[in-house]
């Protein structure tokens, strides 16, 4: 585990010092630039949460330089040495290296040399501000009360979501951070995968419209509202008590950041490509072919409920029972489980299963092939039904069921059956975007470029 002590300092560390931000390559050598990946990362991230935190931190950084500045505070690379060697006896007193976690978060020696020179200017900053003697330590508390009352004084002022890295983006007295700035540093902090998806996004984007040169912006705008509205339409459905704008503005978007993000695009011409390459005869035509596939997936569904008891072959230190042992705790279980009330009072004083049991055991609607739920119980809880039993009010007790790593009882409640036409169309439909996405340009296929290349 990364030092608390530690973790605060890396994130600290200022972008200037990072390595240029590079773009990205995938399939068949198509690439971004550095400044698209950028420009999406900055309206995707940079007003939300995460966003602002990091943005605070950077804020932090470059005020903690300007002081430094002012005021003639130098910080000796023998000192930064020193503190070095205090932080690495630290890591190995609690069975840490600390070379390890710094080279697992993808940090230079050079940037970490540099964040703790900042993390010493803070605690003299300090010091000096609080009048606070030299032989007596300086609190983290005592720090971030001083640096706060620092940005205190001079006042922030953040400027709105906007498209694009031109202009401002936080000003706090002499201090300045522009979009550009704070864009480079998101790239560097937000983790590498949240990057990678962000570039596999704008790659999908430049490969599908490269498919349809022949598209029109009438079209396009066409295609992108229609794909907005779908998602008002889902949002109303699952959040009545908010609008579509104020669910965005939570997470720091806009209608027109949103409008421009990739994942829009790619959700909108994507569609339309399945719509002029296959058409409703062609999808049909698809489950067809593979009416099995999309029926294991999407039809028929029985909506369950599951005790689980950790089992196997021989007793252990991880393994309490044998399978013998945990089908007969079940089964007596199973004489006392009159109704789902009963059996998810069972749920919550004996399964062993932490995934299901917070709630109450519930494994939502199962098809034949759900994915998300061992193949075990779905032959159990189909095969009752392929026999010809059918799910009383009360529901319908089936198992136990032996699976790898243990027991299941399983309680039926409810059957669905397979959807109308127009609802699994728009699973086939699905599959045929998905599948169209995943031949232009598997996630797999993308690499974030170092800039020296």
């Amino acid at each position: 585990m990364f030092l608390p002590w530690l973790a605060g300092l890396v994130l600290l560390l200022p972008g200037r010092f990072q390595e240029p931000a590079p773009g990205a390559r995938g399939k068949n050598d198509v690439t971004i630039s550095r400044v698209e990946l950028e420009a999406t990362l900055l309206e995707r991230h940079g007003h939300s949460e995460h966003g602002r935190e990091l943005l605070d931190l950077f804020l932090k950084s470059r005020l903690l330089d300007s002081l430094a500045t002012q005021r003639n505070l130098q910080v000796k690379d023998a000192e930064v040495t020193k503190k070095l060697d205090e932080l690495e006896r630290k890591s190995r007193a609690a069975g840490q290296t600390l070379a390890d976690e710094v080279q697992r978060r993808n940090l230079s020696t050079a940037q970490f040399r540099e964040f703790i020179r900042l993390a010493l200017v803070q605690e003299r900053l300090t010091r000096a501000a609080l009048d606070i003697p030299a032989r007596t330590e300086v609190t983290g508390d005592q720090q971030e009360i001083w640096i706060q009352q620092e940005i205190a004084t001079r006042g922030q002022e953040l400027f709105p979501p906007a498209r694009g890295l031109a202009g401002p983006l936080l000003r706090c007295g002499e201090i300045t951070i522009t979009r550009a700035e704070f864009a480079a540093f998101l790239r560097e902090r937000l983790g590498r995968e949240t990057v990678k998806e962000s570039a596999w996004h704008l790659l999908l984007v430049k490969v599908i419209e490269q498919r349809m040169p022949d598209l029109s912006p009438e079209a396009r705008a066409r295609a992108f509202d229609q794909e907005l509205e779908r998602r008002r339409a889902k949002h109303a459905l699952e959040f009545p008590q908010i609008t579509f704008e104020q669910r965005l503005g939570a997470t720091g978007r806009t209608l027109d950041t949103l409008r421009t993000d990739p994942s829009v695009a790619i959700a909108a011409l994507s569609r339309l490509w399945v719509d002029r390459t296959a058409g409703p005869e062609g999808v049909r035509a698809a489950y067809e072919a593979e009416r099995e596939l999309f029926e294991a997936r999407h039809g028929e569904a029985l909506r369950a409920s599951m005790l689980f008891l950790v089992a196997g072959r021989f007793v252990n230190k991880l393994v309490p029972r044998t399978f013998d042992d945990a089908e007969r705790e079940l089964r007596k279980l199973a004489e006392s489980c009159r109704d789902q009330e009963t059996f998810v009072a069972h749920v919550a004083k004996h399964s062993e299963d932490p995934g299901s049991k917070k709630f109450g055991g519930d494994l939502g609607f199962v098809t034949r092939g759900e994915a998300r739920v061992p193949a075990g119980i779905r032959e159990a809880l189909f095969g009752v039904l392929d026999q010809g039993a059918t799910i009383p009010p009360r529901g319908l007790l089936v198992g136990p069921v032996r699976l790898d790593s243990g027991v299941a009882l399983l309680w039926a409640v409810a059957r669905r059956p397979s959807p109308s036409w127009e609802e699994m169309s728009e699973r086939v439909h699905e599959e045929l975007r998905r599948r169209f996405l995943e031949d232009l340009m598997p996630m797999d296929s993308v690499e974030l470029l170092d800039a020296k290349e």
